[in-house]
């Protein structure tokens, strides 16, 4: 009796193995191989979420910035530059995508004038896909930097950082909309700092520029460049490209968040920014002199001088007797080595202040001194 009673149990037992077995491997898995319904199962488990891995520094930074950073649309007429830089608007419509950063929860956003320029109609959409008609506050095309304000309250404003705090080799976050994708992060270096007068494809120039490598392409105008604290450092601007298509090939600029905070808080008292003032002038074209001429002059490589090509009518040059074809060597006793040594002279008087001028005059075989009074820049330039 009792052998029958554990013949009985083992069959059971057995029983009930079987039913969990076929329940795990299923009728259509019996056939199965054991390798194929072991990676089976394996795949049937849910998902492991280790807490042991911590998140990238990076990922508490973007949840910062990113909800600041909003997706700008355009419509507006074409807008195309002269030889002199002035823009004028054909009357073909065009559609135009960039990006834009709110700076307070009352609406305000900061973007680049050039997102906007000959817009008629700008559409603000925000992170969580709400969008909004907005008005131009005002603009500042010399730095490319224009405000927007949209009806709406609560918005997630980015905290602004100080950008002279930047070094080269700090981590930089790209946030904006390129090439229309919606919300996108790069991420890259502060490549280098204060990048003077780099010109730009549309007529436009930049100065004391924060260089990255963060990837930023097209439609990228306006975004964020935030730090890796999830501060706004820069408004992404430009990009130097080796294609006609515009990609980034690491040479992105962005303008950095203390001008942008200084043009800004202008624009949304005043609607405008002061018109700074002409600097001063000395009414000359330069070139730099020909390798034959400064070797048939005997000029030395370390003071070779520059050209004076023309000489403008009633410019404080021409006043002071210098002529078309003299050559520059010294400004205030100081040899002048390069063209932008002459405009960096310049840029350092005002109005006024008298400089003295080394000038030889090749055809007379004749060094003269020159005294000149710098005077303001005229708006039109006078023509022989």
């Amino acid at each position: 009796m009792r052998k029958a009673i554990g013949v009985l149990s083992v069959f059971l037992v057995g029983m009930a193995l079987g039913a969990v077995l076929l329940h795990y491997i299923g009728p259509g898995h019996a056939s199965l191989s054991l390798a194929r319904r072991n990676a089976l199962a394996i795949l049937d488990q849910p998902p492991n979420s280790p807490s042991t891995i911590n998140s990238s520094p990076f990922t508490a930074a973007i949840k910062r910035i990113e909800p600041a950073v909003v997706n700008i649309d355009t419509i507006g007429k074409l807008s195309i530059r002269d030889s002199n830089g002035v823009p004028f608007f054909l009357n073909q419509e065009i559609h135009g995508k960039g990006s834009g950063v709110v700076i307070s929860p009352d609406g305000y956003i900061v973007t680049n004038n050039h997102v906007i320029e000959g817009a008629s109609r700008i559409r603000v959409t925000l992170q969580n896909g709400k969008w909004y008609y907005a008005k131009l506050i005002g603009t500042d095309p010399s730095a490319d930097i224009a405000v927007l304000r949209i009806p709406a309250s609560g918005l997630n404003a980015a905290q602004i950082g100080n950008s002279n705090d930047l070094q080269v080799g700090d981590w930089t976050i790209a946030v904006g909309n390129p090439l229309g994708l919606g919300s996108t992060v790069t991420v890259g270096i502060v490549s280098a700092l204060n990048r003077h007068d780099l010109q730009l494809d549309e007529g436009r120039s930049l100065h004391d520029a924060i260089q990255t490598d963060a990837p930023i392409n097209r439609g990228n105008s306006g975004g964020a460049l935030a730090n890796i604290a999830g501060q706004l450092i820069g408004i992404n601007t430009a990009i130097l490209s080796s294609g006609p298509d515009g990609g980034s090939i690491g040479l992105g600029f962005a303008i950095p968040s203390n001008t942008v905070r200084r043009i800004a808080r202008q624009l949304i008292l005043t609607g405008k920014v002061p018109t700074p003032p002409q600097p001063p002038w000395i009414g000359v074209e330069f070139s730099a002199v020909p390798a034959n001429m400064a070797q048939a002059l005997m000029l030395t490589s370390s003071d070779p001088g520059v050209l004076i090509v023309r000489v403008m009518p009633e410019s404080p040059a021409s006043i002071a007797g210098i002529e078309d074809g003299d050559i520059l060597l010294k400004i205030d006793g100081q040899p002048i080595k390069s063209l932008n040594e002459v405009a960096l002279n310049v840029k350092s008087h005002k109005d006024g202040d008298k400089l003295t001028l080394q000038i030889f005059r090749p055809g007379e075989n004749l060094n003269k001194s020159y005294v000149i009074t710098l005077l303001p820049r005229p708006n039109i330039i006078p023509q022989e």
